[in-house]
């Protein structure tokens, strides 16, 4: 006897169903993206945040070992209190006396480059005098920790922001991007998970903590952690 065969009728439709099965997997899958897309938390926005949510996140931070918290202490004590200045380093432990006081910025490459200003620090100027805090000198800190945001980021590593901690290093861009990075120090996170980022701006022309809007997109841990 030989064994019936699907008519060319019958194996259209059984096409056109798997056809339509498939379709509509993706469109749920699409969806349930989508969906956890709306859901997820938007990135904390670059802009100084309140006080109370600085606080909240500072007293969930628990217990950080002694280095990470100095890190963390350093960088909130000059909140508020040192202007933007490009070039600005310092190897001062505590509040450098020479901050405040009119400068000619020297260094090259700025629209502020030969304009006097107060005399403060730039971004990498600013992570580099919180890691001076814990004790290097400023020549400990350009061989652990890096002077510049190329050297730091090049004595960190990458880390998921899932791995994230106070103390840890956020970055604007990859140095291989060709473009003038920026660089912060995480402090604390927010209900949501949100890293609160300290640094020094030259667009708020001030120390301050932010969220990390679309600026901060690369987090990153200094090597020197635990030597």
């Amino acid at each position: 006897m030989f064994k019936e065969q699907p008519s060319g009728r019958v194996r259209a439709a059984a096409t056109r169903r798997l056809l339509f099965l498939a379709l509509g997997l993706l469109l749920l899958i699409g969806l349930v993206l989508f969906a956890a897309r709306l859901l997820r938390p938007a990135p904390l926005a670059y802009e100084p945040v309140d006080s109370t949510v600085l606080q909240a996140a500072l007293e969930a931070n628990g217990t950080l070992d002694a280095e990470r918290q100095t890190v963390v202490d350093a960088a909130l004590s000059l909140v508020g209190q040192v202007r933007y200045f490009w070039g600005g380093k310092s190897g001062a432990i505590g509040f450098d006396p020479e901050w405040g006081e009119m400068a000619v910025v020297e260094s090259a490459g700025s629209e502020t480059t030969g304009t006097l200003r107060p005399r403060g620090l730039d971004c990498s100027g600013y992570t580099s005098w919180c890691f001076i805090q814990t004790g290097m000198t400023f020549a400990e800190m350009e061989e652990r920790f890096g002077n510049g945001t190329y050297r730091q980021w090049h004595q960190s590593d990458p880390v998921a922001w899932s791995e994230l901690q106070p103390g840890d290093l956020l970055f604007q861009y990859d140095p291989g991007a060709g473009k003038g990075n920026h660089v912060g120090i995480v402090v604390g996170f927010t209900e949501t998970g949100e890293p609160l980022i300290a640094h020094c701006a030259a667009g708020f022309n001030d120390v301050v903590v932010t969220g990390r809007g679309d600026i901060f997109r690369y987090p990153r841990r200094p090597q020197c952690y635990g030597e």
